[in-house]
């Protein structure tokens, strides 16, 4: 692959074409390339994380637990018979699921238990994070007598990822009676999980619900739809109050480049990348005390217990706990996990392929698959090897296999320069992730994204990130030159954060005398009526819209036209841009013949004047 890139670049950089056209060229190769590099590198660290939830169910029996955390997407209220006024100004619920794994004694097979904690209205902030930990472990130590370890699997999420949740979650550990191993973080995009497949059935379960003539408007019809159906066993759901609560600030630096973390008595040993080099032991005198942990959940509706008890879990019903299905995972395993002479067309056959990028393993039932993804291990496979790295993959494993003698020979030999680059390796640890420094924006470029923002506000449309980080590049002067130097292009990403600090700021001027939850109901309140008020309109303003010319005139190399002509500034324009601008804008200039700037600028004078703003 390095040697494709490097071509493109020889061939890019030897194209004949002026200057800025090949700076242009060479901007998208640059980004390109780094595009392609940090997807490798994503994938890679994605399959390594992977192996840290693989490690810890290797380990797990009947006196540990595995639990796996996240929070749903919020939950829109919805109703069986919803007029359209209904539609409007809707707050999601937030809900939290936990998935706990254990191993059976009895028959060495996965159980698992689901936590779903419903709540009316909530921060999902670490402090509610922290709360949810203690409560499950509670209750686990409760329907387990024998529970004496928890290992964690959270996602990135900064109410998770966060100083002061890792750290209390040794103390939540500790006022439960259960020992905290460890905690270990996936890569960001690293794919769905348990806890997303969990949600998935239950939200099923939900339009069953609804479809039968209820309505889910709040968090109570919420928790009731999800132990109504089938779909929920082995659920655990409970209509949860929290309080707000003040989080000690707990300083980590680099808190972001770490993913997994081990508890000791001495401290924290925390790793970069699962189980890659020795780790760094980070005191607990690092973090200061953290004193209180935030107040008990308020269980306001308990789970059902109308449930069959089930002998074969101490403690806990049948409705409560799950078996892992297992039908059909050897015939499926006779296929799929053997050795590397499998037969494809065997395996092309089977109906359930596992979804995970790379795996090879495939299913003929779905509890299968399903038991694969929650507590199996993927089996990946390269899709093409050369027989050059196969030669190199056996002689290494004949080595350690020490399956014969053979003579350590050291070579002395001078490799020429263009085989040392040709097999040079890349750095040790280029799949890291990198420490960004954040840069600050020049006056120029603050000054041309609030111009965008500005002209979003005013014709109702609001600037696409993507279109404004193209029309940068684009950009011209009143000479006719760049703008802005390719280097000083910010990507869709920088121009999105900006564009909702300025939103953001505008909201708290609009609206800095409210305050507490009175105050975001009026606010949505008020929200819900301007809605109204702007649906009854809308037609009439889009038919207004596709007739008339749109303001502000705003042309694809940055101008403002109606802002110039206001101020007078057309004269700042040479010759050549102001045939360009009339040229976009489909003014008819063939009849000029003159390199003079005045009929240009009569031209655009009369187009400006049958804008809105001058009419």
């Amino acid at each position: 692959m390095q040697e494709v890139l490097d071509t493109l670049e020889s061939e890019c950089s030897s194209v004949p074409c002026n200057n800025e056209d090949k700076e242009e060229m060479m901007y998208d190769l640059k980004q390109a390339n780094n595009s392609i590099s940090s997807w490798k590198a994503h994938q890679l660290r994605s399959v390594h994380q992977a192996e840290a939830k693989s490690s810890v169910l290797a380990q797990l029996d009947s006196k540990s637990v595995f639990l796996v955390q996240d929070w749903a997407m919020k939950y829109m209220p919805r109703k069986f018979r919803e007029a359209q006024s209904d539609w409007f100004a809707k707050r999601g619920l937030p809900w939290h699921i936990t998935v706990a794994i254990r191993r059976s004694t009895e028959s060495n097979q996965f159980e698992s238990l689901t936590f779903v904690h419903v709540f009316q209205n909530c921060a999902q902030d670490s402090a509610a994070v922290v709360s949810i930990m203690q409560n499950c472990l509670t209750l686990l130590k409760k329907k387990m007598p024998e529970l004496e370890k928890a290992y964690y699997k959270q996602d990135n999420a900064g109410c998770y990822h966060s100083g002061y949740t890792i750290v209390s979650a040794k103390r939540v550990g500790d006022v439960a009676g259960v020992d905290v191993v460890r905690n270990d973080f996936s890569d960001p995009q690293g794919g769905k999980g348990i806890c997303d497949r969990k949600a998935a059935n239950i939200k099923g379960g939900v339009g069953r619900f609804l479809n039968e003539g209820h309505d889910v408007t709040n968090a109570l019809e919420l928790k009731a739809a999800i132990e109504s159906g089938q779909e929920t066993t082995g659920v655990e759901a409970s209509y949860v109050a929290i309080k707000a609560s003040s989080t000690p600030n707990i300083k980590w630096d680099g808190i972001s480049l770490l993913n997994n973390f081990e508890y000791e008595a001495n401290g924290i040993r925390a790793w970069r990348a699962f189980n890659v080099g020795p780790g760094k032991l980070i005191p607990w005198s690092q973090f200061g005390e953290v004193s209180d942990l935030p107040e008990e959940l308020e269980i306001v509706d308990q789970p059902s217990q109308n449930l069959i008890s089930n002998p074969s879990f101490r403690g806990v019903t049948h409705r409560h706990v799950t078996k892992m299905p297992t039908q059909g995972l050897k015939a499926a395993d006779k296929v799929t996990s053997g050795t590397d002479k499998d037969n494809e067309s065997e395996q092309a056959a089977l109906l359930f392929p596992c979804p995970e990028e790379g795996c090879v393993k495939s299913y003929t039932q779905f509890s299968s698959l399903q038991t694969h993804l929650d507590t199996g291990k993927h089996k990946r496979r390269p899709e093409h090897e050369t027989l050059y790295d196969k030669a190199k993959r056996m002689y290494a494993s004949k080595l350690t296999d020490h399956s014969g003698s053979v003579h350590t020979v050291q070579l002395h030999c001078e490799e020429s320069p263009e085989q040392t680059q040709c097999f040079s390796l890349p750095p040790m640890g280029w799949a890291l992730k990198k420490i960004t420094k954040k840069t600050r924006f020049t006056e120029k470029q603050n000054d041309f994204l609030k111009q965008q923002f500005e002209i979003g506000e005013q014709c109702g449309r609001k600037a696409d990130p993507n279109d404004v980080s193209k029309l940068m590049r684009s950009a011209r002067d009143e000479f006719g030159g760049r703008r802005f130097k390719l280097d000083e292009v910010l990507t869709p990403q920088q121009v999105s954060s900006f564009f909702s600090r300025l939103a953001a700021q505008k909201r708290l001027a609009t609206c800095g005398t409210y305050c507490g939850d009175a105050a975001e109901e009026a606010i949505v309140e008020d929200q819900r009526v301007a809605q109204l008020e702007t649906c009854q309109s809308n037609i009439c303003t889009y038919v207004m819209r596709e007739v008339s010319l749109q303001h502000p005139i705003v042309t694809s190399f940055g101008h403002n036209i109606c802002d110039l002509v206001r101020k007078n500034k057309l004269k700042s324009l040479n010759v050549e841009m102001l045939r360009r601008v009339c040229s976009e804008l489909e003014i008819d200039v063939t009849g000029v013949a003159q390199r003079r700037k005045s009929p240009y600028i009569s031209r655009l004078n009369q187009l400006v004047n049958g804008c809105r703003c001058s009419i």
